[in-house]
């Protein structure tokens, strides 16, 4: 049964916000509207700390940032890597990657699926990637593009290559592929951590991400949360699509925009889509759970 959409005040005592990025306050192809960007000033007033959860790098995150959007944490590769923010990157708070022997395993399991994929560097240097081309396989419109539009940063791998550290494998395949190819790799490489998402290229195609053991948006949001001294009652979390999952399990309020997947749509409450000021509309739940409060205690 999908949640019908949210609309009641938000009487929670709301402390610390999580938003993904693409898909959730960023449409494909567009910038994040005008008024969700004024809403993150208005949060900061309200004393609600900002955090932006996206599974882009913090280069690819760096390069499409807003204008005057305004936040206090980037926590970015789906977990991976986390740092205080004020128009830009602060120092790394968190970063991972593979140790030596997980690496291998990925990596071979990586091969065996010949599904082709991305191997990325640990952060800040995670733009930094080899990859392989799909064999017996068409490359996915999402793979296409992002070795083009990633081509400076990039190099093809070769047998026995050292590969060094790396902190990410990145695998596309077709949506209806999808299911089988993460089965195959969690039988190929149990232990590691498997995220799916949806391709960001707008094309019918999905990511494997496969990063070291224990990362996700959720265990990374619950680390910055514990440093600060909030539960998970005092979080909201906002997104849409899978490789929010964890992070939506985690919070005490979770929701998605009316473009999630059905299946996420199934768990969590939905509002406006990603089209629609998704921010503000939450914003404004926010501001009516406070007056309600205030109206109830006679103020």
């Amino acid at each position: 049964m999908t949640f019908p959409l949210y609309d009641s005040p938000i009487t929670n005592d709301i402390r610390i916000i999580f938003v993904d990025f693409d898909g959730t306050i960023k449409p494909a192809g567009a910038q994040v509207c005008q008024a969700d960007i004024e809403t993150t000033h208005k949060l900061k007033a309200l004393g609600i700390v900002r955090v932006v959860a996206t599974g882009r790098g913090l280069y690819s995150f760096q390069r499409d940032y807003p204008d005057k959007f305004d936040l206090d944490y980037l926590l970015f590769s789906s977990g991976l890597g986390l740092c205080p923010w004020e128009n830009g990157p602060g120092p790394l708070s968190l970063s991972g990657s593979f140790t030596a022997s997980d690496r291998e395993r990925v990596l071979n399991a990586s091969l065996k699926i010949k599904r082709g994929f991305f191997a990325f560097e640990p952060p800040p240097r995670c733009h930094f990637h080899v990859y392989q081309y799909p064999d017996g396989h068409p490359p996915t419109e999402g793979f296409l593009s992002r070795l083009k539009s990633y081509a400076r940063f990039t190099e093809p791998y070769k047998p026995g290559l050292d590969l060094g550290r790396r902190s990410e494998f990145l695998i596309p395949a077709p949506s209806s592929d999808m299911p089988e190819v993460k089965r195959q790799f969690e039988k190929l490489c149990p232990g590691v951590s498997v995220l799916r998402s949806s391709s960001p290229y707008g094309d019918d195609s999905m990511w494997l991400e496969i990063f070291p053991p224990g990362i996700n948006k959720g265990a990374t949001a619950k680390f910055l949360a514990d440093g600060l001294n909030f539960s998970a009652q005092q979080a909201l979390a906002l997104g849409n699509d899978f490789n929010d999952l964890e992070l939506l399990s985690w919070a005490g309020l979770a929701l998605v925009t009316e473009n999630a997947p059905p299946d996420l749509k199934n768990l969590f409450p939905h509002i406006p889509a990603v089209t629609e000021k998704p921010l503000t509309y939450v914003l404004n739940l926010i501001t009516a759970g406070l007056s309600h409060k205030n109206h109830k205690n006679g103020f």
